[in-house]
């Protein structure tokens, strides 16, 4: 269930913070490390290089100006950041080329690594 709350979470802010009528990508696939990596991204802005280590912490909101009618509370990245953490799972977000967007991602230990 708390898996289910970090996807709904990226979906949500994926939507949100994409392009209006554009694209939103989703990406599920086996890394060389033997891990399920997850990753969501939208055609939106961009993440201001200094602000990408931040928006994992409570109540940060990238753009201030945005009111809660256009954004969340700020908790939702947060709480993603928790739940993945109680998972082992390597986690984080990054620029798409060419200012294109913003992807989410996750890697989860699959059930061989965890009896390893």
């Amino acid at each position: 269930g708390k898996l289910e709350m970090v996807v709904n979470n990226l979906l949500s802010n994926a939507i949100r913070y994409g392009r209006p009528g554009g694209e939103i990508r989703i990406s599920i696939k086996m890394t060389d490390e033997n891990r399920c990596f997850v990753g969501i991204e939208n055609d939106g802005d961009v993440i201001p290089e200094g602000k990408m280590k931040m928006i994992w912490e409570k109540f940060y909101r990238v753009e201030n100006s945005r009111s809660k009618d256009n954004g969340g509370s700020g908790l939702g990245l947060a709480i993603v950041k928790n739940i993945l953490e109680l998972h082992e799972a390597d986690y984080g977000a990054y620029n798409l080329a060419e200012a294109s967007g913003v992807c989410f991602y996750f890697a989860l230990k699959t059930v061989e690594e965890l009896y390893d």
